[in-house]
């Protein structure tokens, strides 16, 4: 089976980040939405429907608040999509019942066991949120502090030796087409941060190339680039952005129909992968100018490493909360209704 696993979205200075949105808009794909409130069967509904499906190709994102649980599916060959359209990630259809439709397992739960535990709820939510209020609150001083690192980066950067290497390594791993047409950028998100810290999911059977780059800048010019050629030649490229900063910056790229996975390891993420062709970015700074800088990067690299430790504590606390929250759900929610639910998806799909 080929299966990518991936995150939904992160968590950003501004809240929840996500492209996902996009995946619903491609009308090739029929988008279930699902509404519900916390433990109502929003994930074990998705795990069950991909476990029905063995052989298909899919594509499996995660909730980056709590990694064990699923936010979508998606299920390539018979192009169906399953997502949870709750909050962080509110989605809507554009186009109701012709592309897209609400699964709403509010129709399972007892209203009047959930109105007795109206104060419980609400005190639960206020907390949770208040908890993901302070991850912002970090990770937007992890984004500052960072982002001067990257400042240094981009100040001591070859850009024209650099660049030179991205076109060079190009020819040598990206074949022209016989037929080229004009490829895409599309966005699959592998890093994210989490309750047990900065996580990345890494590719199966994937040729990977790792990007050491511990000043930001050169790896993210080198993606980029790389980029414009694979799209330029008639590629496919999945590009995984760093939700960390308030405007989105290239860690990872995969061209799927290559098998090449080129993935950035900083201090944010401090990737190591087996395996690996390592490339790595020093050689493509001034050395002096870094020297000048050394101590202020040591500042930067210490301080981020805390605040990215303090933002993953926030998201242990809000788990906290939300676990709360799902067992005022769990004890109104009819099971049997959501399974029976399941079993008829089920058979949609395989068109029983």
């Amino acid at each position: 089976m080929n299966c990518l696993t991936c995150f939904l979205g992160g968590s950003s200075p501004t809240g929840f980040r996500t492209h996902f949105d996009e995946m619903i808009g491609d009308t090739r794909f029929y988008t279930y939405i699902i509404k519900g409130g916390p433990g109502t069967g929003k994930s074990s509904l998705m795990k069950r429907l991909a476990e029905a499906f063995p052989d298909e190709e899919k594509e499996i994102y995660h909730c980056s608040s709590d990694p064990d649980s699923l936010d979508a599916v998606v299920f390539l060959e018979h192009k169906v999509i399953f997502v949870d359209g709750t909050a962080p990630h509110c989605f809507d259809p554009d186009y109701p019942g012709a592309v897209q439709q609400i699964l709403n397992l509010g129709e399972f739960w007892d209203s009047r066991r959930l109105k007795r535990s109206k104060e419980g709820v609400m005190s639960a939510t206020a907390d949770y949120l208040q908890h993901h209020a302070r991850c912002r609150r970090y990770i937007t001083a992890l984004s500052e502090v960072t982002g001067d690192t990257s400042q240094i980066g981009r100040s001591a950067l070859n850009e024209e030796k650099l660049d030179g290497f991205a076109d060079r390594l190009s020819k040598k791993l990206l074949p022209k087409k016989s037929t080229p047409e004009e490829g895409k950028i599309q966005y699959r998100q592998l890093s994210a941060i989490t309750p047990m810290g900065y996580h990345t999911y890494i590719p199966e059977d994937y040729d990977i190339y790792l990007l050491s780059d511990r000043l930001y800048a050169g790896s993210e010019r080198f993606l980029r680039r790389l980029s414009d050629i694979a799209c330029r030649k008639g590629y496919t490229v999945s590009v995984s952005v760093c939700t960390l900063y308030n405007a989105e910056k290239f860690e990872h790229i995969l061209i799927p129909e290559l098998k090449l996975a080129f993935l950035t390891s900083n201090p944010i993420n401090e990737l190591a992968v087996s395996e690996k062709q390592p490339i790595n970015f020093r050689r493509f700074y001034d050395k002096k100018t870094v020297s000048s800088k050394k101590l202020r990067i040591r500042f930067n690299e210490a301080a981020a490493k805390n605040l990215l430790d303090e933002a993953a504590g926030s998201l242990v606390s809000a788990k906290s909360e939300h676990d709360k929250l799902e067992q005022f759900y769990i004890d109104a929610v009819d099971f049997d209704g959501v399974n029976r639910l399941c079993y008829s998806l089920i058979s949609q799909i395989k068109g029983e």
